[in-house]
């Protein structure tokens, strides 16, 4: 068997290939990637039209510290690099899958668990990726931390009312459903919004009262389609999120996106949230250089991905698969949308 390790080209190939994880708020909101040339990502430099600037906080004991914040248009992302080794016991048994004759040789079975390694490894990086590009919007900020990283809290000054929460006797729990228009509100609450609503993403118990409202129902027109636009902007999440309708101007979509956190199945929106936007909000996957002097050589340094396979001498040898990255989500028009939150558990 042939223990050649595999060089990026070939690696990045095995990235590439689709993932089953389906990504949501990066795929209708993050359409743009800027690449940095160093460590830190230059804020002002992701876009010509605004002068940005975040507020960085520490964060102690799960606590974020605001009021030893600082504002700064510069910022280092924190490091990601989840790895695997290529276990050599899983070499000499049948894969899932294979007949029970085992139809593979030990040389296809190191490249399909290297490959499997590989993708588990994006699917491990997406996940954190789409919790930034999902906090970022939603709550205006997220942590962020990594091995050898503090821990700090990043803000993009979300608006105080572009984040609404409805209390005790607002709640639409509490509204008749045979009485109550939320439409009203609904458009008070979106005049906080700096661009033009065209979509409305609900978690599944925002829709369930949304739409247990007998004034939705006159109003909720299912017989038009989604429009050519919306299509191409939903093709690639199409299991993630379905279409319910037009609610005036604006398409109402009900998502129940998922990520696994130690190995506990946890949403990215929360219950009773709706976010309202659209899908030409400028947004941005940034990502700071790529650590590693391999990367350096090969002039990769400047990538959202730095895969990597090689083999530790020793008694016995052992061989890695490690995927790097330094992403840092940015919503630039954070105060384009508005988010609802229309209950509680």
């Amino acid at each position: 068997m042939s223990l050649d390790t595999y060089g990026t080209a070939d690696l990045m190939g095995v990235v590439q290939a689709k993932s089953k994880f389906q990504t949501l708020f990066l795929n209708l909101f993050y359409p743009r990637v800027y690449f940095s040339g160093s460590e830190e990502i230059k804020l002002d430099e992701v876009t010509e039209e605004t002068n940005i600037a975040v507020t960085v906080s520490p964060v102690v004991g799960g606590k974020v510290l605001a009021s030893q914040g600082y504002g700064t248009n510069t910022f280092k992302a924190a490091y990601v690099k989840p790895k695997h080794e290529v276990n050599v016991k899983q070499l000499m048994h049948r894969r899932a899958g294979e007949r029970l004759t085992g139809e593979l040789t030990k040389a296809q079975r190191r490249n399909a668990t290297i490959a499997n390694n590989l993708l588990k490894e994006e699917k491990s990086i997406l996940q954190y990726e789409e919790k930034q590009a999902v906090d970022g919007i939603l709550y205006g900020g997220y942590t962020v931390s990594g091995e050898g990283y503090e821990t700090q809290h990043v803000s993009f000054n979300q608006r105080p009312e572009n984040r609404v929460v409805l209390g005790p006797g607002e709640r639409w729990a509490d509204k008749d459903p045979d009485t109550y228009d939320p439409t009203h509100d609904i458009e008070e609450i979106c005049q906080a919004s700096d661009g033009v609503i065209s979509l409305a993403l609900m978690d599944s118990e925002a829709w369930i009262l949304f739409s247990s409202f007998k004034k939705v129902q006159e109003k909720l027109d299912t017989r038009r389609g989604s429009t050519s636009s919306m299509e191409t902007a939903l093709k690639d999440v199409g299991d993630v999120v379905s279409f319910k309708g037009w609610y005036g101007d604006v398409a109402i979509m009900v998502t129940r996106h998922f990520y696994i956190e130690g190995g506990v199945k946890k949403r990215y929106m929360p219950p009773f949230t709706i976010l309202f936007g659209h899908s030409s909000a400028q947004c941005v996957r940034a990502y700071g250089a790529i650590q590693d002097i391999h990367a350096v050589r090969e002039g990769m340094e400047q990538t959202d991905r730095y895969p990597r396979n090689w083999i530790e001498q020793g008694d016995p040898a052992r061989e890695y698969t490690m995927l790097q990255s330094a992403p840092l989500m940015i919503p630039l028009d954070i105060n384009d949308f508005v988010v609802l939150v229309v209950g509680t558990k």
